[in-house]
C-alpha cells in the first residue's frame, strides 16, 4: 500500500478564497481524499513555510483555485506555491497528472495570471466554488488509478482547452427598482432563505425562457450512507377518495423516519415529483440524492388497513427488505404500523434510535380516527400551498374540524395558529383579532404537547409572524434543529430568522444545508440565492439561481433574475438581451413580461424603451411601477407626465393606511411618491414612518428597503448630502435586494444625484461591488 500521505491534495487558494477551498476541501474528505488545506495565508514563520513546501513536495495532485480575487493579487504565498508546483512539474514526465486547476469564477485561461505550465493542461470549472459529484468521482480517479488518467487529465475539466470559456452569469439585482420584478417571485416562493455541495455546470449562454428538458445534477450528498428518501405511497384502495388517507400515511411515515437523528429523510415536497413515476431507481437515486428509497403502498378496506413497504438499494437496484401490515383500522394500529415501519428501516440502515426519539415514534398524536382522518384532509389542504385569503380561510376551517372533534388533537392546534399567524404576516388579517387566535392555539398545543416537533416549530413561527419577535421564534428553531439536524424545514425556519436578524453567514450556512435536505425544491434554491445576492456573491448566486430555473421549469421570474446577474457583477448586458429577445411573443408581451421588460429598461438606462412599453399598460395601478415610471418622466423633465402616471394612486394608499397603518412598504412607496410630486415635508413623515415602524435592527432583511426609501426621498427633494450618506451607507449594507453601483450608474431613478462628485466616487470604488460576507 502506498503512503496514505502521496495520495493526498494539496488545495492553494488566496486568502479571499478561503471560503470557496474550504467548500471544496468538505467535499473531498466527505469522500475519504485526505486535503492539505492550511487556513492561515498569513501565519508565516520557517516551519510553517518547510511544511508547505513539503507537502507539495509530496503531494498527488496540487489543485489551485483561480479566481477573480487571485487575479487581483500581484502578490501572496499562494504565488509561491503555484511557483513550487511548476518546479516539481519538470521533474515529472510529461503528461502525469499533477496540476488540476480549478476555475470558480469567470475568469478564463487565457487571461489567468499563471505559471506556463498551468496552461499545458485541463482545467476544471466550478462555478462558486461548489463540487459537482462528478468533480469528486474524477478527483478520485486521478488519485487512485493515475496511469489511467494520465493520458486524460482533461477528463477532470469542464473548461475547454486554451480558453473560450463559456461565461457564467453573476450577480443579481438590487434596489427597489428590481424589487419590484421579484415581488411576484417572492410571494409564490413564500416567506424571503457549511459548505457544500454541488450546482449543475453552467450552459454556454444564459438560460433559456424554457429551461432543458435535461436537469443538471442534484447537490452532492455526504451522508449517503444514511440517506432515504420515501416515494409517494401508491393508493390501492377501491375508493380513489381515500388518496388523501394514503398520502397521510406517506407523510406521517416520511416523518417519523425524520424524527431519527441518524437518519437524513428527503423532504415530501423534494419526493412529490416522483408520484406515478416510472423512472429506475438508480436515476431517481442520483437526482435526490440519497443511498436508499422506500416505496409503498395502502388499502383501505372496510374496517382493515393494508400498508406494504419496500426497501431498495438506491446506488445498486437491490431490493433489501420488504414488509406488508394487515391490520384493523384504529388509530392505535396505524400509529403503531407507523412507528414499527420507521424502526425496521432504521434497523436496516444501522441508524441508533435514542430514547427521546422512540418516545416520539410511539406516540398517538389523536385515540379519535374521525379527528385524524379530518386532520389529514386538512393538511393535503394546506400541501397544496395555495395561498389566497379564501384558501386560507377554508384551511383554516378544515383545520378545526379535528379539535371539534377532539380537543386533545395538540398537532391541529399548532397548525391552526399557524395559519392565524400566516393571515397576520402576509396581511391578509392584520389584526390583533388575529393575533390572539393565533396566541389561543398555540398556547393549547404548548400546554398538550410542549414536546412534540410540531409544537416547536408552530411556536417559533408564532413568534415570527405575530409579532416579529425573532430572538424567542430563533430559540424554538434552534430547539428543532438540535432535535432534528436534517428536517429541511426546520434547518430552513432558522435561516429565515437569521437573515433577518443580521446573522447573515449562519444563515447562509443553515439555507445551503436546506438545498442540501430539500435538493429538487425551487423555493430554497431562490431564497439561497437571495441571499447570496444579498452579501454580493454574484458567482455562487448564479449557479444556485440557475438551479432554481431548471427546477422551476418556465418561471419566467426565476429566468428573469437570472439573466440580471451579469449586470449585477459587472455592468454586461448581453445576456438579459439574449432572454428577452428569445421569449416567444405571449410571454414578452404578457403582463408579466411587459414588467420584467419596463423594469430591465429602467435599471439599465433605456428611458425611451421603458416609456414605450409603459405605453402598452394604460392605467396600470401597480404602485411600485407607477413611482418607477414616474421617476423616469420626472428625470426626462416631464413633471405633467410624471403626475399623470401617479394618477389617483397616492389617495388609494393614504386609504389604505387609515385600515393598516403599521403597514410600513405603503408608507415607504408613498414617500417616494410625494417626493416625486414635490411635497417634500409629506414625503419625508412617510419615509421617516417606515423607517421608525420596521427599522434595521429589527430587521435586517426589509429594514435596509425602507431606508433605501428615505434616501430616495432626500435625493428627489433636493437634500444630496443626506442621499449620498444612506446610500453610501447602504451599499455597505447586506439586504434584498440590496443596491447596486451598476444601476445606479444608469437608473433615471438616481438622476437627482448625477453629477455630484461624491455620488460618481460612490459608483467607481470597487468595495462598492465587493462581497459583504
Amino acid at each position: 500500500m502506498p503512503d496514505p500521505a502521496s495520495r493526498a491534495v494539496f488545495l492553494s487558494y488566496a486568502r479571499e478564497d478561503t471560503d470557496a477551498a474550504r467548500r471544496i476541501a468538505d467535499a473531498l474528505h466527505a469522500f475519504g481524499v485526505e486535503v492539505w488545506f492550511d487556513q492561515s495565508e498569513l501565519r508565516g514563520g520557517d516551519a510553517w513555510d518547510q511544511k508547505i513546501r513539503k507537502q507539495i513536495k509530496e503531494c498527488a495532485l496540487f489543485m489551485p483555485i483561480i479566481s477573480a480575487r487571485t487575479q487581483g493579487r500581484q502578490e501572496g504565498y499562494f504565488r509561491l506555491e503555484w511557483e513550487l508546483a511548476e518546479e516539481r512539474t519538470h521533474l515529472m514526465v510529461r503528461g502525469a497528472p499533477f496540476v488540476v486547476p480549478m476555475v470558480i469564477d469567470e475568469t478564463t485561461e487565457a487571461e489567468a495570471l499563471v505559471p506556463d505550465r498551468f496552461r499545458d493542461v485541463q482545467w476544471t470549472r466550478l462555478p462558486g466554488a461548489l463540487p459537482t459529484p462528478e468533480f469528486v468521482a474524477r478527483v478520485r480517479q486521478l488519485l487512485e488509478s493515475p496511469r489511467a488518467t494520465a493520458v486524460a487529465v482533461g477528463q477532470v475539466s469542464d473548461l475547454p482547452h486554451q480558453g473560450a470559456v463559456a461565461r457564467h452569469e453573476r450577480s443579481y439585482r438590487t434596489q427597489w427598482v428590481w424589487a419590484t420584478a421579484v415581488l411576484a417571485t417572492v410571494a409564490v416562493a413564500g416567506v424571503v432563505f457549511q459548505w457544500r455541495r454541488s450546482v449543475p455546470q453552467p450552459p454556454p449562454a444564459v438560460a433559456s425562457s424554457s429551461s432543458s428538458s435535461t436537469a443538471a445534477q442534484p447537490p452532492m450528498d455526504f451522508a449517503a450512507a444514511k440517506s432515504i428518501a420515501v416515494l409517494p405511497f401508491v393508493n390501492r384502495s377501491a375508493d380513489s377518495g381515500d388518496a388523501f388517507f394514503t398520502d397521510g400515511m406517506h407523510e406521517d411515515i416520511l416523518t417519523n423516519l425524520a424524527r431519527i437523528r441518524e437518519l437524513q429523510v428527503t423532504s415530501r415536497t423534494s419526493v412529490e415529483q416522483y408520484r406515478a413515476t416510472t423512472k429506475p431507481m438508480l436515476q431517481i437515486g442520483r437526482e435526490l440524492a440519497v443511498a436508499y428509497i422506500l416505496e409503498g403502498s395502502v388499502q383501505r378496506a372496510g374496517s382493515t388497513v393494508r400498508i406494504t413497504g419496500q426497501l431498495i438499494d438506491a446506488r445498486t437496484d437491490k431490493h433489501l427488505w420488504a414488509q406488508s401490515f394487515d391490520r384493523e383500522l384504529s388509530t392505535t394500529n396505524i400509529f403503531a404500523i407507523q412507528s414499527e415501519l420507521a424502526q425496521a428501516i432504521a434497523r436496516e440502515l444501522k441508524a441508533a434510535i435514542s430514547p427521546e426519539e422512540k418516545k416520539l415514534l410511539a406516540r398517538r398524536p389523536t385515540e379519535n380516527l374521525a379527528a385524524y382522518e379530518l386532520f389529514l384532509k386538512a393538511r393535503a389542504e394546506k400541501y397544496r400551498g395555495i395561498r389566497t385569503s379564501a384558501a386560507l380561510d377554508q384551511l383554516e376551517i378544515l383545520y378545526q374540524a379535528p379539535v371539534d372533534l377532539d380537543p386533545n388533537f395538540a398537532l391541529a392546534w399548532s397548525e391552526i395558529s399557524w395559519v392565524h399567524g400566516y393571515k397576520h404576516f402576509f396581511r391578509f388579517d392584520h389584526t390583533s383579532v388575529r393575533i390572539a387566535k393565533a396566541k389561543t392555539a398555540i398556547d393549547i398545543a404548548v400546554r398538550l404537547a410542549p414536546d412534540a416537533p410540531e409544537t416547536i416549530l408552530n411556536l417559533g413561527y408564532f413568534h415570527y409572524f405575530c409579532g416579529r419577535e425573532y430572538s424567542a421564534a430563533l430559540e424554538q428553531f434552534e430547539r428543532l434543529v438540535g432535535q432534528q439536524p436534517n428536517d429541511g424545514a426546520a434547518v430552513y425556519a432558522l435561516g429565515l430568522i437569521q437573515h433577518r436578524t443580521a446573522k447573515w453567514r449562519p444563515a447562509l450556512e443553515n439555507f445551503r444545508k436546506a438545498t442540501e435536505l430539500e435538493p429538487t425544491l425551487p423555493a430554497r434554491w431562490g431564497t439561497l440565492s437571495r441571499v447570496l445576492l444579498a452579501g454580493r456573491r454574484f458567482d455562487e448566486a448564479a449557479a444556485a439561481n440557475r438551479r432554481t430555473v431548471e427546477l422551476s421549469r418556465d418561471e419566467l421570474g426565476y429566468s428573469f433574475n437570472l439573466a440580471a446577474i451579469p449586470f449585477f457583477a459587472r455592468g454586461a448586458t448581453r445576456e438579459m438581451e439574449m432572454f428577452l429577445g428569445g421569449l416567444p411573443p405571449d410571454k414578452a408581451n404578457s403582463p408579466a413580461g411587459l414588467d420584467y421588460r419596463r423594469t430591465w429598461a429602467v435599471g439599465t438606462g433605456d428611458s425611451t424603451e421603458a416609456m414605450r412599453l409603459d405605453q402598452l399598460q394604460p392605467g396600470s395601478s401597480n404602485a411600485q411601477q407607477a413611482v418607477m415610471m414616474a421617476a423616469v418622466y420626472a428625470a426626462k423633465g416631464d413633471a405633467a407626465a410624471a403626475r399623470a402616471r401617479l394618477e389617483n394612486i397616492p389617495p388609494g394608499l393614504r386609504s389604505r393606511l387609515e385600515r393598516e397603518s403599521d403597514h410600513a412598504a405603503l408608507w415607504g412607496t408613498l414617500g417616494r411618491m410625494e417626493a416625486i410630486l414635490g411635497n417634500k415635508a409629506e414625503a419625508l413623515r412617510c419615509a421617516r414612518k417606515a423607517v421608525e415602524l420596521v427599522p434595521e435592527s429589527l430587521d435586517s432583511l426589509e429594514g435596509p428597503r425602507f431606508a433605501a426609501d428615505l434616501a430616495f426621498v432626500y435625493a428627489w427633494t433636493g437634500d444630496r448630502d443626506r442621499a449620498i450618506a444612506e446610500y453610501t451607507r447602504l451599499l455597505r449594507t447586506p439586504w434584498y435586494p440590496g443596491q447596486n453601483v451598476q444601476e445606479m450608474k444608469r437608473s433615471p431613478v438616481y438622476a437627482p444625484l448625477r453629477g455630484d462628485p461624491r455620488f460618481e466616487a460612490l459608483l467607481n470604488d470597487p468595495k462598492n461591488n465587493a462581497p459583504l460576507f
